[in-house]
This record gives structure tokens, C-alpha cells and sequence, in this order.
């Protein structure tokens, strides 16, 4: 993985992989699988409320 920080939406997925979506349709969703979770950290929670929309999204380094 790259070492970078993102912050993006996450869903796990069955089996342990995780779903990486990012809120910017420019970019690809992301799939972290269970052989690659050593190499992913997760950071942080981010919460956003804009009306009666929710969104949660978690920090991530990959």
C-alpha cells in the first residue's frame, strides 16, 4: 500500500474485506482485502450531518 492518509466511507464486506468509497466521484472505490489488513490502520471516525443527511466516514492510512 502507499502510506497515505484517506478519508473515505467503509463497508465491511463478507469474508473481511473491506469496501473503501470515496464521497468524490472521481475516484474508484477500493477494495482492502483480509490478506492486506496488516497493512492498513484505521485512524479516526469522521461524522457529518448536512440537514437530515448523515454521512460516517472513517480516516484511514494505506
Amino acid at each position: 500500500m502507499s502510506g497515505e492518509r484517506r478519508i473515505k466511507c467503509m463497508q465491511r464486506l463478507a469474508g473481511g474485506a473491506l469496501y473503501l468509497i470515496s464521497d468524490n466521484e472521481h475516484y474508484q472505490p477500493e477494495m482492502i482485502t483480509p490478506q492486506q489488513m496488516g497493512e492498513v490502520e484505521i485512524l479516526g471516525r469522521c461524522e457529518v450531518r448536512i440537514g437530515r443527511i448523515n454521512s460516517e466516514c472513517v480516516e484511514i492510512q494505506v
